[in-house]
């Protein structure tokens, strides 16, 4: 039976509440010839308002009653009021199949249908919906070869799609079909578009996307804007993170003349010592730096200082830094996945100095702390790397391995069963486990 035949549908229902045709039509306030014309097929397509009626009288479930319609219509103006009443009800299902007939309707201008179903995205207030709508406006533009409207779905799906941040590398990859279709876009979505992509490949350690993407934002502005500022510390970190000091040094500079250069410049000719060996001149502007920052700006610093901290031996300071801890921890840390990252990093580091200081228990609680913040990031390379270091400090101080310690690790290691890389680490930690006790030395080294 399809969904589009009324008479099947009001028999069914109407045999299912066990109704006569008069008794229905006392209850829907519709005549009985009425009903008796549906049942029998004379009428093909009964007003909406009836069929509503008659729907609300049998309990047929709104979104059948919705879509029974939708099978028998191609009039422009009812799709656009089926789609609104799909949307009200946040029936998903039928919200789909609605926008696709709009779409597929000859008696609709198909560029003033794709118009109609952009607006009706962008004024509505739930994401999910959203996504339903531009999902069907992506794939009909995309079969049809209209790249504008294409261009468009695009950018808006990729828009709220970022913001999921366990799924960020799907997303990303996801995002990247867009800068196919950039050209369609308003100059200031396109810059927009590539800024967005290149910090989303920054916080996914894709430094070179994130230098190519960020490069082009920064041509196509030509204004001196906080994004550009923005993305230039995006190119700085991406090129410090590669090694490359020279180009690191070149935007560091183009930044640094900047209006919008903030504490931030300090921070990034800090890391510029730091990679360089001058370890002092990047304490001391490390510290300006934290003098500089707001709250929510210093955490990054911080991280940064501990490791050069490590690197010297600073345990002094490194002690010092740990202790002020509630002065820099950022107050909302979910806000960003840049914010996230940010705040595994400090734990990561922190974890290690306290593992360097002998604080072995505090170490790995920290490290287990940050393995809380990559999963929300979906990132799994980090949690193994967090686990590994762990792993590794017993392994070179021929330590064992506990029960809790080991039953932490496959806890946090299940939900990426399968993963070769976690089969090495749970043979790492099972061989540890099992190992013959060794004494204690007093060297106490940690993994870099």
């Amino acid at each position: 039976m399809g969904f589009g035949d009324f008479a099947d549908v009001l028999l069914r229902y109407r045999y299912q509440e066990n109704i006569t045709v008069d008794e229905l039509a006392e209850r829907a306030g519709v005549s009985r010839s009425v009903l008796s014309r549906i049942e029998s097929g004379e009428t093909k397509r009964p007003s909406f308002a009836t069929w509503k009626k008659i729907g609300n009288a049998l309990h047929i479930p709104y979104g059948l009653v919705i879509s029974t319609y939708l099978d028998v219509t191609e009039r422009a103006e009812t799709l656009k009021f089926l789609l609104q009443e799909a949307i009200a009800h946040n029936n998903k299902t039928v919200i789909e199949k609605a926008a696709q007939k709009l779409l597929d309707t000859p008696k609709m201008q198909t560029f003033l249908a794709l118009d109609h179903l952009f607006q009706t995205a962008n004024g509505t207030d739930d994401p999910a919906i959203k996504l339903v709508l531009y999902d069907v406006l992506i794939e009909y533009t995309r079969k049809n070869g209209i790249p504008y409207y294409l261009a468009k779905g695009l950018y808006e799906r990729y828009l709220l799609e970022r913001d999921e941040f366990a799924r960020l590398e799907e997303t990303y990859q996801r995002g990247k079909e867009m800068l196919h279709y950039l050209e369609w876009l308003q100059p200031a979505e396109r810059i927009a578009a590539y800024f967005r992509l290149g910090v989303h490949a920054y916080v996914l350690d894709h430094y070179y996307d994130c230098i190519e993407l960020c490069s082009k934002c920064i041509r196509e502005d030509h204004e001196d804007s906080r994004q550009k500022a923005s993305a230039l510390i995006a190119i700085v970190n991406s090129y410090l993170d590669l090694g490359d000091l020279v180009l690191a040094e070149v935007y560091l500079k183009e930044y640094e003349n900047s209006k919008f250069a903030d504490f931030r410049k300090k921070h990034l000719r800090a890391l510029l010592y730091a990679k360089k060996g001058q370890h002092e001149e990047a304490i001391a502007l490390y510290q300006e730096c934290l003098q500089e920052a707001e709250r929510d700006g210093r955490i990054n610093v911080v991280t940064d200082l501990l490791d050069v901290c490590l690197e010297t031996g600073r345990n002094d300071l490194m002690k010092e830094l740990i202790a002020a801890e509630d002065q820099f921890f950022p107050a909302d840390i979910t806000s960003h996945p840049q914010r996230i990252k940010q705040t595994a990093k400090y734990h990561v580091q922190k974890g290690k100095c306290q593992i360097s200081i002998g604080q072995i228990t505090e170490g790995f609680d920290t490290l287990l702390k940050s393995i809380s913040y990559y999963r929300q990031l979906g990132s799994f390379a980090k949690v193994a790397a967090c686990i590994g270091l762990f792993i590794e400090y017993h392994r070179m101080n021929e330590r064992n391995l506990s029960f809790e310690h080991m039953e932490i690790i496959v806890k946090e290691l299940s939900p990426y069963r399968g993963s070769q890389a976690v089969e090495v680490l749970q043979a790492q930690a099972a061989e540890q486990l099992s190992a013959e006790p060794h004494e204690r030395t007093d060297e106490k080294r940690c993994p870099t």
